[in-house]
């Protein structure tokens, strides 16, 4: 979080691309033919799961479709927390949702488009300035969204130094140009992942 924003406890966060933003502006279905879900999709779910967990505490059990058939799963729920145009803080109850059937490995959050606090209209992905969603939770449990720019990461005094420095290294770790960066880290204890490792 921005210096002098309190104390973070831990950090999910995935890097955007352009896919995402299409996502936030209701605008990912390409065709005629279905798709475009507009979601935030996380890998590597069994991984994440534990901080998953802590961000979205409660839990709700919902129908959904499995494989083709209806099944009950666990559905994890919390609170987006943001501050509004007045600069009031707002909030909004917010899920997680476990894997599908089609993607095994991927919780996601869903209908990222109808949640105000991921407004995404002057975020802009491009080469040379990654962008980062960062699902920040503060230790009193609440969750506010935020996208880092690489560029921001990048410039003392932006961000605190932990955290910038945590966010970097990820973003600068070798991996597979086609891989998105991905990770979280808990500060509370020793936990943290990084594209896979």
């Amino acid at each position: 979080m921005a210096n002098g924003m309190g104390s973070v406890a831990r950090i999910l966060y995935k890097e955007l691309v352009r896919g995402d933003l299409r996502k936030l502006k209701a605008e990912s279905n390409d065709s005629d033919s279905g798709g475009g879900a507009r979601d935030f999709r996380f890998r590597s779910f069994d991984v994440l799961l534990p901080v998953i967990q802590k961000m979205f505490p409660q839990s709700s059990q919902e129908k959904r479709r499995r494989n083709g058939q209806s099944v009950v799963i666990d559905i994890y729920k919390g609170r987006f927390f943001w501050r509004d145009s007045g600069n009031n803080v707002v909030s909004k109850e917010s899920f997680f949702e476990p894997p599908t059937s089609a993607r095994p490995g991927e919780g996601r959050i869903a209908k990222v488009h109808e949640y105000p606090c991921f407004d995404a209209s002057n975020v802009n992905v491009g080469f040379g300035n990654r962008v980062l969603l960062l699902l920040i939770q503060l230790d009193d449990g609440a969750v506010w969204p935020y996208y880092a720019e690489e560029t921001t990461l990048r410039t003392p005094g932006v961000w605190h130094p932990d955290v910038a420095r945590e966010l970097l290294d990820c973003l600068d770790a070798i991996r597979p140009a086609s891989q998105a960066t991905l990770g979280f880290r808990d500060f509370t204890n020793s936990g943290r992942y990084c594209n896979g490792r």
